[in-house]
């Protein structure tokens, strides 16, 4: 499992941040967790969710005022939530709801933040690894929601259907490579076959020029391979953030992400993460989400 230190789609946005005490002090809400704990408190009984147990311990960990959560506002920083490596803590980050008040914040949202926090962290710090193994759901459920936003645009449910199976090997080969670390080679290939089925002997030497590392290369091989001709970054992204929002992008760029927000989007209540995204493909969201029960244990 790959960590990436920040997300191109993003322009360069840190996944993880790696501030020091005396930097953070400048952006921190100091009554932010007690808040946290006095918020939650208050809706406990009616939470009922998988997650529940361990978030409840974090709280635990806020009364007894040990550092677990902190609360900031980054003003250029626009994702809710963050792991800070130099002193293991969440961050939640106020900037995402306009406002410097978490008690101006949804508790189902706070309590969103709480999950999503939660599951990153456990799999940023290594405490749980997911394998290559675990990649199938993974790249069927990206398949359907390129179905889902892309497929009418590119004929993909219609006459160019026939590119279904060499879209969902693409996808296939940039997971395991920028997710997952495998190197574009015939190792990688290979496996990309075996999970879409597809025969890419017609077409070896062009993926050669590519590095399924990238997300930008990733996106480039849609369109000269012919799946989604004419497709470019700007365009792959500003669709994903019309549809789905810009707290749905960094779910393409790193695997620890997107469990996060997979887990995150089967919360009711939260607007964070659509929660409409479970309807794509019910079995495979299942099925990630079942991965993600590996961390709440």
């Amino acid at each position: 499992m790959i960590i990436k230190d920040k997300f191109t789609l993003l322009k360069n946005v840190p996944n993880i941040m790696k501030y020091t005490e005396e930097q953070l002090k400048h952006y921190l809400i100091l009554d932010g967790p007690s808040k946290i704990y006095s918020t939650i408190k208050l809706i406990e009984n009616r939470i009922d969710h998988f997650t529940k147990k361990l978030v409840i311990k974090y709280l635990d960990d806020i009364e007894k005022n040990k550092q677990s959560i902190l609360v900031v506002k980054f003003n250029k920083y626009i994702l809710p939530v963050v792991y800070n490596k130099t002193d293991k803590n969440i961050i939640i980050n106020l900037n995402s709801f306009g406002t410097d008040d978490i008690s101006r914040v949804d508790p189902h949202n706070i309590y969103a933040c709480l999950v999503y926090g939660i599951c990153f962290k456990e799999l940023v710090s290594g405490k749980i690894n997911l394998s290559e193994n675990t990649a199938g759901p993974f790249i069927s459920f990206l398949l359907t929601v390129f179905m889902k936003l892309f497929g009418k645009e590119f004929g993909l449910l219609g006459i160019y259907a026939t590119q279904i199976p060499k879209l969902k090997f693409l996808i296939a080969c940039y997971i395991l490579s920028s997710l997952y670390g495998l190197k574009s080679n015939d190792n990688l290939y290979k496996k990309s076959s075996y999970v879409s089925a597809v025969d890419y002997n017609s077409y070896k030497d062009r993926l050669n020029q590519f590095n399924f590392s990238n997300i930008e290369d990733f996106i480039k091989s849609l369109s000269v391979l012919n799946v989604m001709p004419g497709l470019n970054k700007h365009i792959f992204a500003i669709k994903f953030v019309k549809i789905l929002s810009v707290q749905f992008l960094p779910l393409l760029e790193d695997l620890s992400r997107y469990v996060s927000i997979i887990v995150t989007s089967n919360l009711p209540g939260t607007n964070i993460i659509p929660t409409f995204i479970k309807k794509y493909n019910p079995s495979e969201y299942q099925k990630i989400l079942d991965i993600s029960k590996k961390v709440f244990k």
